[in-house]
């Protein structure tokens, strides 16, 4: 379950990453140096100094600067992993609400309906409609899909928002600006139980298009649906955040 996830890295880990590495350098010189220092001093060599400074002193001066090192690159080290695992939930909370919103391509368990025109013919004219397939089928069923719990439902492999639109003109079925035909395969992600118990009961609206004609529908569960993700437009003209709204008012 991507497109429109986070994927470049915040920008400030570059940085950080440089600092912490150029840390472990010193911290790393700062230890073979002391270790070179004891050494000298087990074997009874007289340390040659160009300083003042008595050996002892020097040595805790060292190690007070390793300690200081140690800290610094563990405090690095510490704000690494908060900001990572800021990211972490920022990313999760973005990955939900794609997912809500139909941004992001998903997979499950569902049911598949297949709507098609009848190759029944009828004289009479007041019936002929009956056995074509017609937007307001597609729209009904749609509508009937999110009642019963879809959680994710495309139509001939477009993903729906809950603002597509459908219109007929002629035989095309308009979903969205998507010009689409007879059979019209309806995939729905969901609990395929309790889908397909709602849509195959007798009585409600496929039942009612079956006694036109039985196979102008199909119904089946699937224990794996892929469904992409949504590509339509989602800005609207008129609709802001209230977060947007307030910012706009203070410029």
């Amino acid at each position: 379950m991507s497109k429109y996830s986070l994927s470049k890295a915040p920008s400030w880990i570059g940085p950080v990453t440089i600092v912490a590495l150029l840390l472990g350098f010193l911290l790393t010189a700062a230890i073979k140096s002391s270790a070179g220092r004891s050494t000298d001093l087990f074997y009874g060599q007289r340390p040659v100094s160009t300083s003042p400074t008595p050996p002892g002193d020097a040595i805790d001066e060292r190690d007070d600067e390793i300690k200081n090192l140690r800290q610094q690159v563990t405090d690095l080290q510490d704000a690494i992993s908060d900001r990572s695992r800021q990211s972490a939930n920022l990313n999760d909370s973005l990955q939900e609400v794609k997912l809500f919103a139909g941004l992001t391509e998903v997979t499950g368990p569902g049911i598949e309906i297949i709507l098609r025109d009848s190759n029944k013919k009828s004289p009479d004219i007041s019936i002929v409609n009956e056995y074509n397939i017609h937007d307001r089928d597609v729209l009904t069923v749609v509508n009937d899909l999110w009642m019963s719990g879809a959680e994710a439902i495309s139509v001939n492999g477009q993903r729906l928002a809950r603002s597509t639109s459908f219109r007929c003109e002629g035989p095309v079925i308009y979903v969205g600006r998507v010009p689409i035909a007879s059979p019209v395969k309806i995939s729905a992600i969901g609990n395929a139980d309790t889908l397909y118990g709602a849509m195959a009961m007798q009585g409600r609206f496929l039942d009612n298009i079956k006694q036109a004609d039985p196979a102008m529908v199909e119904i089946a569960k699937k224990d794996k649906l892929v469904i992409p993700a949504y590509t339509g437009s989602t800005e609207s003209d008129y609709a802001k955040s209230v977060s947007q709204k307030s910012s706009g008012g203070k410029k």
